[in-house]
């Protein structure tokens, strides 16, 4: 590994996390230069270089995951949630959010998607997925640990790819990896514990600053969503509480993992794919 790895890597590090902390605040090219203390003319194309995405991209992205949400998840008016996400006004929050999502904010809340994750797992979803059943392979991820809502599962992703970049350990094609420990109906959204990871060679040598992760090979239901993560919640309900007991499929204790089959980096919120893997026995 070169030796200026370390030094770039905190230093991305350091940058993706103070804009996720202050996505209301000055996140201005000099200002995130002085974060990662080097300067504004260098800086974009080290992070560009590392992260695959421009700076304006990264903080629209994480700017769009928060406002779905607080759009969903509290009774914020939308000017109250186009300050908390760093607009001036609500009218230039408005149009960013619908060149993301294709519906104003207001629509968007009102939309199908806006599921509460408290809502019972016995209520009638709003819709149903497709679902079949297959076995899957054996993975051995090299991993961070996420906390928190699924809809922020794109900032670790983010973290973990620019750190693998880094030390020539990541695949452009790799699809990303959540293993998801919690129940999201027992265990409040803050506290949701999850790794992200990407697959990796059975013999390749583990960094011992990351975390390794076994999933083990098997029969698997995979549901097939599509659109933001903040509605894996209601993929999650369907698939426990109506297409399990419908199907008297008996479960594995292995984990349920999310393959996250798009780049958050590079598809719009609504075009992005994840596969759902709940273990089943044989």
């Amino acid at each position: 590994m070169n030796s200026s790895n370390p030094t770039y890597e905190r230093r991305i590090l350091r940058v993706l996390r103070h804009i996720h902390d202050h996505l209301d605040g000055d996140l201005s090219l000099e200002t995130l230069s002085k974060v990662a203390c080097m300067s504004p003319f260098h800086w974009h194309r080290v992070f560009f270089g590392i992260t695959g995405e421009t700076l304006a991209n990264c903080i629209r992205r994480l700017r769009m995951d928060r406002a779905t949400f607080l759009l969903l998840q509290t009774g914020d008016s939308v000017a109250e949630i186009a300050i908390q996400c760093g607009y001036g006004n609500a009218q230039s929050f408005a149009r960013s959010f619908q060149a993301e999502y294709g519906l104003t904010p207001a629509k968007f809340r009102k939309s199908e998607i806006s599921y509460k994750a408290s809502t019972s797992p016995g209520q009638a979803p709003p819709k149903s997925f497709d679902i079949d059943i297959r076995h899957m392979p054996a993975y051995r991820l090299v991993a961070e640990a996420h906390l928190g809502g699924y809809q922020f599962l794109g900032r670790t992703i983010s973290q973990l790819h620019a750190r693998l970049v880094l030390r020539n350990m990541a695949s452009a094609e790799a699809a990303a990896i959540a293993v998801l420990h919690e129940d999201p109906w027992l265990i409040p959204e803050s506290e949701l514990r999850s790794d992200i990871g990407f697959a990796m060679e059975p013999d390749s040598p583990l960094p011992p600053d990351f975390r390794e992760v076994h999933i083990p090979a098997g029969r698997h239901a995979v549901l097939h969503f599509k659109g933001p993560y903040v509605g894996l919640f209601e993929a999650y309900q369907y698939l426990y509480g109506h297409w399990v007991p419908q199907n008297g499929v008996e479960l594995s204790d292995a984990p349920i993992y999310a393959m996250i089959l798009e780049d958050p980096r590079e598809v719009s919120p609504n075009e992005l794919r994840t596969n759902i893997c709940l273990p089943l026995l044989d």
